[in-house]
């Protein structure tokens, strides 16, 4: 038994480190509720879409619609979370999303939903889910010694992309119970109320460092500031554009999910689409839950400078992969090396940028990375679901493409000195 408790005690201190801190602990519990409920919302609601339209396109618009406000809500939230407390920032924005969602959920349960409204409520829930996270990012690094930044973000990370995994989980607990399309949307309300009370728990108060003044113009050079430091810094700007591109051709897949599971499963809309494409993403965040915990354990700079390669590489194979998968164990599987790959690329990226950033600014250049990467992903996934509707493409096709695309991106960024500094050595000491 002593032995067991010790070996228990070796695993928590290497892969559980950061949740010794009762602060941390409130908000990554925040995390795991609000973003089970996002994926809940995201599954649940491109489901509805093609439902109600029967257009891949559509769906593509209304999940557009959901990412595009980051690329102005995310640098203003990153300014407001160095400029004004981070967790009141928290708070405000989480109580948008929760009146967001019950709206939403009512819609639905009385039939009273048309596409007009989904494109509505998209941009609102966007415009709070991309306010929430500069200031949440930020806000971590200020609850765990430094010596704990990197597993602090590893399990924020594995709460991230572990959502996708518990989200679509109770989507399918809910349709195996009741059979009600309409129920899933108060799960989704149920976890974001739990989720607020989290954030509500928090004591921990934390702003960074502005310049003063309430000009326009004093106000455009604070808000700016993260995005001079990305380009001004060779590893930094290397890692985000790299980034940016793996959100772009490999990442862009919810509008895709509906439409695939309806070509490679012969589903039909409503409970029956919303089931298959639960079933791909319970096995993508199931990968992306085992890949972000095992990194967290991770402490050898060159060993994560590895994996990075490793995993980027891997994260163009999947899809590939899934496109191939004739029947629904196979796409799972392939979802979910999609998972572990993919997610594990964010998490390394964002520990990362989070050990570079310095604290002053870190709301902002937060801000500036969500904005990149959650815009190439609203994007591409437009273009994704309209392709999906031309006659001569299919999901899989479009899926593979984006993959094989990667995986010459990966290729060329050999060319960039820090990159394959980082490949081999990892991030440096400075």
């Amino acid at each position: 038994m002593t032995n067991l408790t010790e070996i228990g005690r070796s695993v928590g201190n290497r892969y559980l480190a950061s949740l010794q801190h009762q602060e941390y602990r409130k908000l990554w519990g925040a995390t795991v509720c609000s973003q089970s409920s996002a994926w809940v919302l995201i599954v649940a609601r491109a489901s509805l879409v093609f439902q109600v339209t029967g257009s891949a396109t559509w769906i593509g618009v209304v999940t557009f619609a959901a990412m595009i406000p980051s690329v102005l809500m995310s640098p203003v939230s990153g300014y407001l979370a160095d400029r004004f407390d981070r967790r009141t920032v928290l708070i405000y924005a989480y109580s948008l999303n929760l009146s967001h969602n019950l709206l939403l959920a009512v819609l639905v349960a009385t039939g009273s939903i048309e596409a007009w409204h989904l494109v509505v409520l998209a941009v609102i829930n966007g415009s709070a889910r991309s306010s929430q996270m500069p200031p949440a990012q930020a806000l971590l690094a200020n609850m765990v010694p430094r010596e704990h930044l990197p597993n602090a973000v590893f399990l924020y990370q594995a709460a991230q992309h572990g959502s996708r995994f518990v989200g679509p989980f109770l989507i399918l607990l809910v349709l195996w119970v009741t059979e009600q399309q309409s129920y899933v949307f108060f799960v989704s309300v149920i976890l974001y109320g739990l989720g607020l009370i989290q954030i509500l728990r928090i004591r921990l108060a934390s702003t960074g460092a502005v310049e003063g003044g309430r000009s326009m113009g004093v106000i455009f050079r604070n808000m700016a500031a993260g995005l001079q430091f990305i380009y001004r810094h060779p590893l930094v700007v290397s890692l985000v554009l790299l980034v940016v591109a793996h959100c772009g051709m490999t990442m862009s897949f919810e509008s895709l999910f509906p439409v695939l599971t309806r070509d490679k499963l012969g589903l039909t809309a409503g409970v029956g689409i919303l089931g298959g494409a639960s079933y791909l993403m319970v096995g993508y965040g199931l990968g992306a839950l085992v890949s972000t915990l095992g990194l967290a354990g991770v402490r050898s700079e060159s060993a994560r400078g590895k994996l990075f390669l490793w995993l980027l590489v891997l994260s163009g194979v999947t899809p590939v992969a899934l496109a191939l998968s004739p029947n629904l164990p196979l796409l799972m599987l392939s979802a979910a090396g999609m998972g572990m790959s993919q997610g594990g690329v964010m998490a390394l990226g964002a520990a990362i940028l989070q050990s570079i950033v310095p604290d002053a600014i870190r709301g902002r250049l937060m801000g500036v990375y969500n904005l990149q990467t959650t815009g190439f992903m609203a994007s591409f996934n437009l273009v994704n679901a309209t392709l999906a509707d031309v006659g001569t493409l299919t999901a899989a096709l479009i899926l593979g493409a984006g993959g094989i695309g990667f995986v010459v991106v990966v290729a060329l960024s050999f060319i960039r000195i820090p990159l394959r500094q980082l490949y081999f050595r990892g991030v440096p000491a400075t």
